[in-house]
C-alpha cells in the first residue's frame, strides 16, 4: 500500500466517522498494521465501538478493518431502594433476633 492510497483511506474513514453516531469520532486515532487499517482510542459505549467499526469497513469496500478501542464508560447499575431500605433498618449495632426470647 502506498503513501498515497493511506492518505486516501485514512480520509475516507475519518469522513465515515465523522457522519457516524460516535459521539466524539476525534478520540479515534487511524493506524495502519500491514494491510488494515487499525482504530485505536476510546469510545463511551459498546454502540460507539460498533458504530465505528462498521464506519470504518464501509468507508472502502477493499480494505480490512481492526478494531482496538476501548470503552471508557462503566456501566453501573441503577440504585435498589428495597436493598438500601433493607440495610438501613437493620443497623449492625442491633442485629435482628431470631431465637424465641
Amino acid at each position: 500500500m502506498t503513501g498515497v492510497e493511506k492518505l486516501w483511506i485514512r480520509d475516507a474513514v475519518r469522513e465515515a466517522l465523522d457522519k457516524s453516531g460516535v459521539a466524539d469520532p476525534k478520540s479515534i486515532s487511524i493506524d495502519f498494521q500491514g494491510g488494515e487499517v487499525v482504530l485505536k482510542g476510546s469510545v463511551a459505549s459498546a454502540g460507539e465501538w460498533m458504530e465505528a467499526e462498521y464506519a470504518a469497513a464501509t468507508a472502502s469496500s477493499f480494505i480490512k478493518v481492526k478494531n482496538a478501542l476501548e470503552i471508557s464508560v462503566v456501566w453501573e447499575a441503577p440504585k435498589d431502594e428495597v436493598y438500601e431500605a433493607g440495610v438501613e433498618s437493620f443497623p449492625a449495632s442491633d442485629p435482628p433476633s431470631w431465637t424465641p426470647g
